[in-house]
């Protein structure tokens, strides 16, 4: 049997030379026999009825509803806090109140100024995902740079970097953001499908404790679809779906040929989900559920060098050969799948293993806070409702009580009583008094500007008390402060950025497992066919081979240049933050730096600043500089180097064969001459044998 030049187990290299010339029926039969690779996967006294790898059913999922509807009403806060985000902080309630009272609908929004702080720091220190190398020799710096710009361009392309801050936002408004990082069906699309999805469509295993949910057993997102839309997904079902939207108008289960209809029928008559759950008749709709799981399953997994650990399958001829070859060792074991079920309410549509190598959902939780009690997310406004109130409440009653007047009057001071209060109302009041009152009478108008200066006070503290609940000063929203000097103004800065610590934390925390899922599927992409990338710009430019098939000069062995599927490597967030703002501030340090050099050596450096500004034709302007002041090109002095290199090289290799030529016209010399005096002791020791032969008196001899 012939073996491929280069065979992939997880992360291992397969060669000829380490895996054995076999029969490939020899292969299939230790396979079918499970010899020499541990128990068999039929053995009767493995299988567990809920260790099998089935579907979900029907009763798990209305399970898992079930408990989902009743988890901690968390939900309601979370929206509450966005609407107080959005504005929409009065209640109908006080919104009648307030009318009743002749109370103005005031509301002086400090809640939105305060999280666009926040969202506007995220913006401005926002940095990228870089790839870093476990194995410097399977992976150069070459390659983790040119795979980190391909995972840029996933970025770009897939807009991960916008759907990430609309999670950042949601996690700081509401609690809890989520980011999908899938593959895109569409094949006019990206590939790649990152999206941020509302907090509505999103259930998880309220048991689950690890801020990934690596621990959780089932996620469920409710798709709200139309029908034509469902049908075009799933176009088998597409009599299940019209007749579930219709309320089964006009079916009949004993006329019905199609038996399958007939189940779904009895199915939706006896399910204890609501139609309302999954049914929407007067739209056109159905919610579809899309259901991630995790399966304790027991199965035959294998170690391979290294020490990582896949699941074998026995179907893979590559992971037979390293079987039976001994690279590889076998043992069953009890682990976790991810799988995807898909129902629509009660309705079994199919149920598949999970399509992607990571084994987390395609689904990553950004939490910006929980409770330690029952776990429920929430985020910075929620300290903020009671101040936020407070000030409407006051501001309202402060206006009311600036615009209010309070009579005292006795019966005979004026006339027409309902007359001059109506006056009294006015801007402008003019009152006239009864000319016949009783010289004791009084009329006396008190206004509320008193009562408006103590709520005036009340306002400003519940003002302080928002910037203190929340560590988002005036300072850092670019307004006057109390402090007046640069220290005392940074050192409120870096208060308010210490208090945003853990929330920002979760944040890198999840916006790097967004890159770890994106850069996987990217991988995944990558494997498919050769690529080439350009890293680098300017004189710095080179362009990076990536699974290319190339054969070895030493070995003559063909292989893969810069395999990705074989490298080690991790997604990290990169220190430098790389917005416009940032890059701005770091030119004017280096422009600064620039200024303060010698007058002859800023000439020098003046190439490596036009390099470092976003100016279009920032590497022509360079190269004039560089060929100004006489600075060589460094990749011409790169390529010049090689050149010299190059022709010293030939010289040597010219100097070696003439001296190897002259070598050999010696040795063919002084062959010769050996030769030559062979012949000649040759004829002489014949000449002596024909002396000794004859004799003297011999005719011949004269």
């Amino acid at each position: 049997m012939q073996h491929n030049a280069n065979m992939q187990i997880g992360e291992i290299q397969l060669t000829p030379e380490a895996i054995p010339e076999m029969e490939s029926v020899a292969v299939v039969a230790v396979i079918d026999e499970q010899k020499s690779i541990g128990e068999k996967p039929d053995d009767p006294d493995l299988p567990v009825e809920e260790l099998e790898d089935k579907p979900l059913s029907r009763e798990e999922v209305e399970g898992f509803l079930w408990e989902i509807k009743n988890q901690p009403n968390w939900r309601r806060e979370s929206d509450k806090a966005s609407d107080y985000y959005d504005g929409n902080q009065l209640s109908a309630d006080v919104v009648e109140i307030r009318k009743s009272r002749g109370q103005p609908e005031l509301i002086s929004n400090f809640v939105k100024p305060a999280i666009d702080t926040v969202l506007g720091m995220e913006a401005k220190t926002r940095t990228d995902w870089r790839v870093r190398s476990d194995d410097d020799e399977a992976c150069s710096d070459d390659l983790a740079e040119a795979l980190s710009v391909k995972l840029k361009h996933a970025e770009i392309e897939s807009r991960a970097d916008r759907a990430v801050s609309d999670a950042y936002a949601a996690q700081c408004k509401a609690g809890i953001g989520w980011v999908e990082v899938s593959s895109e069906s569409d094949p006019f699309k990206c590939p790649y499908r990152v999206r941020y999805v509302h907090r509505r469509e999103i259930f998880w295993d309220w048991r689950a404790e690890q801020p990934d949910l690596s621990d959780a057993r089932y996620l469920i997102r409710r798709r709200w679809i139309d029908l034509d839309h469902a049908i075009a997904m799933m176009p088998q079902y597409a009599s299940l779906f019209r007749a579930s939207t219709s309320g089964w108008a006009g079916f009949d289960p004993l006329l019905e040929p199609d038996i399958r209809l007939v189940q779904s029928f009895e199915i939706e008559r006896d399910t204890r989900l609501g139609e309302d759950d999954w049914l929407d008749i007067v739209r056109q709709r159905i919610c579809l559920y899309e259901i991630w799981y995790r399966k304790w399953v027991r199965g035959h997994v294998m170690t391979i060098p290294g020490g990582k650990t896949v699941e074998v399958d026995f179907s893979n001829p590559l992971h037979s050969e390293a079987i039976l070859s001994g690279i590889a060792k076998v043992r069953q074991a009890t682990f976790q799948r991810v799988r995807l079920a898909w129902y629509a309410g009660p309705h079994f549509l199919y149920d598949v293993p999970s399509p992607y190598r990571h084994h987390q959902f395609p689904y990553v939780p950004f939490f910006g806070y929980r409770e330690d009690l029952t776990g429920a997310p929430y985020g910075l406004i929620r300290a903020m409702i009671s101040p936020q109130d407070e000030i409407n409440a006051r501001k309202s009653r402060m206006l009311w009580s600036l615009n209010s007047r309070r009579v005292i009057t006795d019966g005979d001071a004026v006339i027409n009583h309902e007359q001059t209060a109506a006056e009294i109302a006015r801007h402008d009041a003019y009152v006239i008094l009864n000319e016949h009152r009783k010289p004791t009478s009084q009329f006396h108008v008190e206004s509320g500007g008193e009562l408006a200066a103590q709520q005036f006070q009340v306002l400003q503290e519940s003002k302080q008390e928002i910037a203190e609940t929340s560590g988002i000063h005036k300072s850092m929203m670019g307004q006057a402060s109390s402090a007046t000097s640069g220290l005392a103004i940074n050192s409120l800065i870096e208060q308010g950025i210490n208090t945003l610590a853990e929330i920002n934390d979760n944040y890198r925390f999840a916006r790097r497992l967004v890159g770890e899922m994106l850069f996987d599927m990217l991988r995944q992409h990558l494997m498919e066919a050769p690529s080439s990338v350009t890293i680098g710009d300017g004189v710095n430019k080179k362009v990076v081979q990536i699974n290319t098939p190339a054969i070895d000069e030493m070995t003559g062995q063909p292989f893969i240049m810069n395999d990705v599927s074989r490298v080690k490597t991790k997604v990290v967030l990169d220190d430098i933050p790389s917005t416009p703002t940032f890059r701005m501030q770091q030119l004017q340090m280096l422009t600064e730096i620039t200024k303060s050099l010698p007058p002859q050596l800023q000439g020098a450096v003046a190439d490596f600043v036009i390099e470092a500004t976003d100016f279009p034709k920032r590497h022509e302007v360079a190269e004039r500089i560089r060929a100004a002041v006489g600075i060589q090109d460094p990749e011409q002095q790169q390529m010049a180097q090689q050149e010299q290199m190059a022709q010293q090289q030939q010289m040597a290799e010219q100097e070696n064969s003439r001296q190897q030529r002259m070598f050999l016209l010696g040795a063919a010399e002084q062959a010769a001459r050996i030769r030559k005096l062979n012949a000649e002791a040759e004829r002489a020791s014949e000449q002596a044998k024909t002396v000794r032969e004859y004799g003297n008196g011999s005719p011949f001899i004269r």
